[in-house]
């Protein structure tokens, strides 16, 4: 065990490390400014760690580095397939606590919560609970009904909010941009060496 038990809210899934982990729970708020990056995070891949990155530098300002994921995916929650991860919870917990996040927040994703409008999401949850003042997101960043809110929206709203969005273009390899699902195809065509290129790890 590498630290302390840390997690806000019971959960049927540990969590060995010595950030903060909320997740099952509606029911939080974050009392200090946080520096948020949006994701599934699976692999914490290198294209990942560029809005890690970001989010991690705003420490110097005094905002908390986090995570924000939803549990399920949006994909498995309206397909009802699971996906095979890249890492375990563990495994990913201990990726970015070396990386310096300090926060993850693993959104419980419900049909309920799926249908918050984008721009309740940005004003209840990221700037309402998170006291958000700074969001990486990628460029095909979608959250809220019917996954209507995206770059544009989250951008304009910083001014309204008062935060600041930047979005990050996305990490490519070989012409491609990395994903969670190329590094799943590589490994199932036993190219570990591309697998872990687009890793950055073993």
């Amino acid at each position: 065990m590498r630290g302390s038990l840390r997690v806000r809210y019971i959960s049927p899934r540990p969590c060995f490390c010595d950030m903060e982990v909320i997740r099952d729970t509606l029911d939080f708020m974050i009392e200090r400014p946080t520096a948020v990056c949006i994701g599934k995070f699976d692999g914490v891949h290198i294209g990942h760690r560029t809005l890690i990155e970001k989010v991690v530098a705003c420490k110097a300002m005094g905002l908390i580095p986090t995570v924000f994921t939803f549990d399920p995916s949006p994909e498995e929650l309206f397909s009802g397939v699971h996906t095979e991860q890249l890492c375990t919870d563990i495994q990913k917990q201990e990726y970015l606590e070396s990386m310096g996040i300090e926060l993850i927040i693993e959104f419980p994703l419900t049909y309920e919560t799926a249908a918050i409008e984008p721009l309740d999401f940005i004003e209840d949850i990221l700037v309402g609970k998170l006291h958000m003042r700074y969001i990486a997101a990628g460029p095909d960043i979608s959250f809220g009904k019917g996954g209507a809110g995206d770059r544009e929206l989250i951008c304009v709203m910083g001014e309204r909010f008062g935060y600041k969005a930047e979005i990050i273009e996305k990490v490519r390899f070989e012409g491609e941009e990395v994903s969670s699902s190329r590094i799943r195809e590589a490994l199932l065509k036993g190219d570990e060496v591309k697998a872990r290129r687009m890793l950055g790890r073993s």
